[in-house]
């Protein structure tokens, strides 16, 4: 057997063969795209479902989101209404000693009340 009859054989089998190893990869080729085409339609109704449970979640989602601002809003005016409060207390703080001192006089002007001499003065 001389180089010329070995290739030319050879070229005689690989020609055989290479259509058969064609349509085998072809046929995996078609198998492995139907697996991925099933894939996809699985991940989109995967997908659609769980657009459909968040759009379910909207609404209770709208409403912490609403209790949210409200809550943020009354801080808000509570923190204004204390710094209103405290800097109304620190001006007019002069004032408001006076005040406690006029209440506080007539209380320390009365004499205490001795319960040890009003029991004397029963005998």
């Amino acid at each position: 057997m001389t180089v010329n009859e070995f290739f030319s054989t050879v070229a005689m089998v690989a020609g055989w063969i290479l259509p058969v190893l064609g349509i085998v990869v072809l046929v995996y080729v078609i198998l492995i795209l139907k697996e991925l085409l099933q894939t996809v339609k699985s991940a989109t109704r995967t997908l659609d479902t769980t657009e459909q449970q968040l759009r379910k979640l909207d609404a209770p989602l709208s409403t912490a989101e609403n209790i949210s601002h409200t809550i943020d809003e009354v801080h808000e005016t509570t923190k204004k209404a204390v710094k209103t409060a405290a800097s109304t207390v620190v001006k007019n703080v002069d004032q408001i000693k006076n005040w406690f001192n006029t209440k506080k006089e007539p209380v320390m002007d009365t004499e205490p009340v001795n319960a040890a001499s009003d029991k004397e003065d029963e005998s």
